[in-house]
């Protein structure tokens, strides 16, 4: 069974420890090496609404943008056949590329489509705190990937 950590969710309550927040520094840093070897360039992708649990960069080269979510809590990424639109679950994730070594090399995950195609009845939630349940009961995500990269409020 797979575990969903503490903080997976982005959510917590003002009476709960805080949660880490991930280097977007280390994440930067990370795409402007990936778009070097794609012969490309980053674009930070503004999105407009409320609260997500992940930043967003687009890296733009020949062809089609590859673009990288970064859990704001985890150091964790995942890759998307498309831009997200705003509100909506994530949809179509693809798997790491032969670059995403990079985010490795950053203390960053590389998360694969498997993992996140992972239904959520097969997910290991107790580590995650009461107001990541709330959440959780009240979304109702599908799989795992739906859970760590959310718009909740």
């Amino acid at each position: 069974m797979t575990r969903a950590p503490r903080g997976a969710t982005g959510c917590w309550d003002g009476g709960d420890e805080p949660l880490p927040d991930t280097d977007i520094g280390l994440f930067r840093t990370a795409c402007w090496e990936a778009a070097r070897r794609v012969r490309g360039r980053v674009e930070e992708v503004s999105l407009p609404g409320g609260v997500r649990s992940f930043h967003v960069a687009a890296l733009v080269g020949h062809g089609d943008p590859h673009v990288v979510v970064c859990h704001a809590h985890l150091p964790s990424v995942a890759f998307l056949g498309e831009p997200p639109v705003p509100g909506r679950p994530l949809s179509r994730f693809a798997d790491p590329p032969p670059w995403s070594d990079v985010f490795e090399h950053a203390g960053l995950r590389p998360l694969p489509v498997e993992y996140l195609a992972t239904p959520m009845s097969r997910v290991d939630v107790s580590e995650l705190a009461d107001a990541e349940l709330r959440q959780m009961r009240y979304w109702r995500p599908e799989v795992l990937g739906d859970l760590l990269f959310n718009w909740w409020d």
